[in-house]
């Protein structure tokens, strides 16, 4: 008997007692009526009850299998960081550990608490329930309304927010710390429990930190890094969070637009468009930052297509130099067109993609013609490095330059001005490179639209030209007009009466292939039939 005496005794050694604060408080959290709650809340910083006995008792309420009950201890929490013997407790040991929990709603109630610490210390108020997605399913047949348990608790959800208790707070979540009430410690200590599981290796716990950063706006400022840099991670539900962060912060997050544009030359295809998907966001509301920082990246590969043509001479290795070039030139060509893409905010660095004309490789000029396109008329301060390239021994950048202007053409009336005076030279003295300059010249006013019509004289005498493919220019670029060449009609109709005639056949072909635009003149044509 004596030994069950001293087992009993000493295992009640082992119980720590509790206080009856801390009971009461027991009671109060876990009543059914709100009002009970909230008085419990409220007598947390004027009793003070021990740190240890309290922190104990909302570990075990934020677990408890009710919803409100969680919630109220998720409020009993903030209430705990007012008091300096507890708040590192409350913050460190309950709600970041609880970040982990295998139970979804837990983990979301102890990010809940925390933001609103966070709030507090920076005298602002807490995220509604929906800022993390925290959502109660019902139950059938259950309603909304006045005493319903959403309106206890006060986390109603989209159409339940004008609910009475709604109306006294923008949190949902009543009784946790009001703004103000908090010092900048617990705060900056409940941010670092957060940033700290942005790094973790489970990729639900990433998201919650990611989702939680979402919603501290300024605050979330020293985070745009590595915000951008998750961008890059292995689940794609993380890569799809943090593409959500650019798209809730904005500007805040600035910095993390170098992390995103760096991304557009990973090795994994499926995390370069992710980083493509983040540069439309941003695009939206820091446009020209961004194209610099996309921009930025192209001298980047150079160098690298530099050093891996190096590395692979040393040392021999020409397989795995080959595919670094793959790589580089890939993604090369990926940036290319995400500048097209960004259109008129690409026109800036048109100096720089101008340089890629003169690439070998079909598809990179290709792309980099396209990118210059999308410029506009904002490309026309680079056009003098544009034109310099119509000289270059290679046949295919001239094309490449040559199509750069023709879709550059209808917006820009320079390119037709300078384009069009070349014709006003005698070309009768000038060898082939001149011919075929003004077939170039050619090629460009048939894609200048309404600026051609200046120069439509010079163009009909190219008709005349001994050069049989200076005729065949000129007759494409009258066709390619369209509906602008009307005016041209009646010059083109002089060389019916031309006593070459080689000339008058190129006339009547140039009318017909003009179609209706040229009707007016079809009398003339069907009367020389007949002589």
């Amino acid at each position: 008997m004596s030994s069950a005496n001293k087992s009993l005794a000493a295992r009640m050694a082992t119980i720590k007692p509790v206080p009856a604060s801390v009971q009461l408080l027991e009671k109060q959290l876990t009543a059914g009526e709100s009002y009970v709650r909230d008085s419990g809340l409220a007598s947390i910083p004027k009793v003070k009850p021990p740190a240890e006995p309290l922190t104990d008792l909302l570990a075990r309420l934020i677990e408890h299998e009710n919803w409100f009950v969680r919630r109220s201890s998720a409020a009993a929490l903030t209430r705990c960081a007012e008091l300096d013997d507890a708040s590192q407790i409350a913050i460190h040991n309950v709600a970041a550990s609880r970040l982990h929990h295998q139970d979804q709603d837990v983990r979301k109630t102890a990010a809940r608490a925390l933001i609103a610490i966070i709030k507090s210390s920076n005298q602002e108020q807490p995220p509604v329930t929906t800022g993390l997605g925290i959502k109660r399913i019902r139950q059938p047949g259950e309603k909304k309304g006045r005493g319903s348990d959403d309106e206890q608790d006060g986390c109603s959800t989209s159409a339940h927010d004008d609910d009475a208790r709604s109306e006294a707070s923008d949190d949902s979540m009543f009784g946790c710390a009001q703004p103000g009430s908090l010092s900048q410690g617990p705060g900056v200590l409940a941010l670092e429990e957060i940033a700290t599981r942005l790094n973790d290796d489970t990729p639900e716990v990433r998201r919650l930190a990611i989702n939680s950063i979402n919603t501290l706006g300024e605050l979330a400022v020293p985070y745009a890094k590595k915000l951008g840099k998750l961008l890059a991670d292995d689940d794609i539900f993380v890569r799809n969070t943090a593409l959500d962060s650019f798209r809730i912060l904005g500007s805040h997050i600035n910095e993390g637009i170098d992390e995103v544009a760096k991304l557009l030359q990973h090795q994994k295809e499926q995390i370069r468009y992710h980083a493509k998907k983040a540069m439309h966001v941003i695009k939206d509301y820091e446009g020209p930052l961004m194209a610099q920082a996309v921009a930025s990246q192209l001298p980047n590969l150079e160098l690298q297509r530099k050093q891996g043509n190096t590395k692979a001479q040393k040392r021999n290795t020409a397989e795995q130099g080959q595919s670094d070039l793959d790589h580089v030139r890939t993604c090369t060509r990926f940036i290319l067109s995400c500048l097209c893409e960004l259109g008129p905010l690409s026109a800036p660095h048109a100096k720089v993609i101008a340089e890629y004309l003169e690439e070998r490789d079909v598809q990179l000029r290709a792309v980099a013609v396209r990118a210059l396109i999308s410029g506009g008329d904002g490309v026309s301060s680079s056009m003098k490095l544009i034109r310099k390239r119509m000289d270059h021994p290679d046949p295919d950048v001239q094309r490449a330059a040559v199509d750069v202007l023709r879709g550059l053409a209808p917006l820009s009336s320079a390119i037709a001005t300078t384009a069009g005076k070349i014709l006003l030279e005698d070309a009768s003295e000038f060898g082939q490179d001149v011919l075929k300059l003004r077939m170039q010249v050619l090629q460009i006013l048939g894609a200048s639209g309404k600026y051609a019509k200046r120069y439509f004289n010079d163009m009909a005498k190219e008709l005349e030209s001994s050069d049989f493919q200076c005729r065949r220019a000129a007759l494409e670029a009258f066709v390619e007009l369209g509906k602008h060449a009307q005016p041209a009609g009646t010059e083109i109709a002089r060389r019916l009466l031309h006593a070459d005639p080689v000339i008058r056949r190129i006339a009547v072909e140039c009318l017909g292939r003009m179609g209706a635009v040229a009707a007016d003149h079809f009398g003339r044509i069907e009367s020389l039939a007949e002589t």
